[in-house]
């Protein structure tokens, strides 16, 4: 199948440097060979072999380390069909968001994405997520946006993970490639998920699903909208999170092959979905996946202390997966000096607080002219 643009990139970086064998006994695969065809090739039971080799448990340390705050490092991919999902991540205020436009408006000659993209403009600010989605939702009421919307927001402060969200946009952690916690979609009935409406929703911000855990250094954090938990199994996700942690694989790279995967599913009609699995518990014959536009933002958690991490500004090659992305020029936060001003970080060596700091008074003296 051939691969959107989005993700192509992507997966040109990964076949560039990881061997054919290695991704199918890793069952990362995306050519036309299924992997169970290869299951006798001598090159793939040798990689296989090396990475059950490198998977072998870290022994557990025999003093207990200080405990240092954790941060974000975080890459996205997203790949359109409707072309109504919104999506930022913002490493140093540690917090990720995905708003879906609900496609039901569209019968209605209402744009759809118009909800998601006034209310991920007022996401990035460094307060909890309901805070967020609450001035989020009274923002766009105010616009009088016509459209509705499901979303999620998640941040990390120290070492806790919080989160708030409404629908079907949602998030999954995992801790040595297994899924530590999911969140639960929020639908009045089959496929009709909570969404807050600027005009007279019957959804609430009160009805948003809260909550937070603490999180350890390599958890991974994957948040995305129902385009990639609909066609994507849990199982399937821990398998692409430990086949990316073994093989060294970036955020970026983590999110392009989870897209690519729940792509290849939405346009297959014989395979049997998370969505087509749900539609037969309904009552409806049903098989496949379900077409969507699929947002997928990973972050890897790690600590504070293993050294200096980038700032995406949206302004070059780094950002170039994240049409939609917080410094995008699609949001309206690039605009917000206060905001800016707010991302100004703490950090031990002089000489790179500095230079952080200065990317920071130079984008905020950018957004002056936008």
């Amino acid at each position: 199948m051939e691969s959107p643009p989005q993700v192509r990139k992507i997966l040109d970086q990964i076949h560039g440097r990881i061997p054919d064998a290695m991704l199918i006994a890793m069952r990362i695969h995306f050519g036309t060979l299924p992997a169970s065809a290869a299951a006798d090739r001598e090159d793939v039971a040798c990689s296989l072999r090396q990475l059950q080799s490198r998977a072998r448990p870290t022994p557990a340390p025999t003093t207990a380390a200080p405990r240092a705050p954790l941060r974000l490092s975080s890459g996205s991919c997203y790949v359109p069909h409707h072309d109504e999902d919104f999506h930022f991540c913002h490493d140093v205020c540690g917090v990720v968001a995905v708003a879906d436009g609900v496609g039901g408006c569209r019968g209605e000659g209402v744009d759809a994405a118009a909800f998601s993209e006034v209310a991920t403009s007022e996401f990035g600010k460094p307060v909890c997520p309901y805070e967020i989605l609450d001035r989020a939702y009274r923002r766009t009421a105010a616009s009088g946006t016509p459209a509705a919307s499901t979303a999620v927001v998640v941040s990390l402060a120290g070492r806790v993970l919080r989160w708030a969200y409404v629908g079907d946009s949602g998030f999954a952690v995992f801790r040595d490639g297994k899924m530590l916690r999911r969140f639960q979609p929020q639908q009045w009935y089959f496929n009709c998920p909570f969404q807050l409406c600027a005009a007279n929703g019957v959804t609430k911000v009160g009805d948003a699903a809260v909550g937070e855990m603490a999180v350890e250094e390599g958890d991974v954090l994957v948040v995305a909208s129902d385009g990639l938990f609909d066609n994507v199994s849990d199982s399937a996700l821990e398998n692409l999170v430990q086949s990316s942690m073994l093989l060294g694989f970036t955020p970026e790279e983590v999110a392009g092959i989870m897209a690519f995967r729940a792509y290849v599913a939405s346009k297959d009609p014989t395979t049997d979905s998370p969505f087509s699995i749900a539609s037969r518990e309904q009552g409806q014959a049903r098989t496949g996946g379900k077409e969507d536009d699929i947002t997928a933002v990973v972050a890897f958690i790690e600590s504070q202390d293993s050294g200096f991490f980038g700032l995406r500004f949206g302004l070059g090659e780094t950002s170039s997966s994240c049409r939609h992305g917080f410094w995008s020029r699609n949001s309206a936060l690039l605009r917000d000096q206060d905001i800016l001003m707010e991302t100004k970080v703490d950090i031990s060596d002089e000489a790179q607080k500095e230079h952080v700091n200065a990317i920071i008074e130079d984008n905020i003296e950018l957004c002056a002219f936008k």
